[in-house]
């Protein structure tokens, strides 16, 4: 069974985050399969540009359960964005955790430590107490 590493998954979606890069799914999900990356990876990349902008914006912020939470003043489309963007990420989740071996919550924590530590200064994070908090 191969083993994927999770820092360099993590390290993997994090460059491509800061940059936009058009192949960064097809790298990250090397190994998950076809079928799970015509799913949810290329929706995931189809999405990340508008994602960021919204990011940019103070729209939305992430979790430190590695999901995309709404800030105040988000549209209907940033809503369903945000709601696509975690149904997608569960299964993201669950994938790398059947290929780890771990479980899906370690991998939603990892997932998120990663987005905190290699995020753009301005972007918002939401604690687990629900308290916000911004990148300076």
């Amino acid at each position: 069974m191969m083993i994927l590493n999770p820092q360099l998954l993590n390290d993997l979606y994090m460059k491509s985050y800061n940059y936009l890069k058009p192949a960064f799914l097809s790298i990250l999900f090397l190994g998950m399969g076809v079928h799970a990356f015509a799913d949810y990876a290329s929706r995931m990349k189809e999405r990340l540009p508008a994602l960021v902008e919204s990011k940019d914006q103070g729209l939305v912020g992430e979790g430190t359960d590695g999901f995309v939470y709404l800030r105040e003043g988000s549209s209907e489309k940033v809503k369903d964005m945000v709601s696509s963007e975690n149904e997608d990420r569960k299964l993201l989740f669950k994938a790398m955790a059947s290929k780890t071996g771990g479980s899906v919550d370690d991998v939603a924590t990892k997932f998120s430590k990663a987005l905190v530590t290699k995020s753009k200064k301005g972007h918002w994070f939401r604690k687990s107490s629900g308290e916000w908090m911004q990148r300076k």
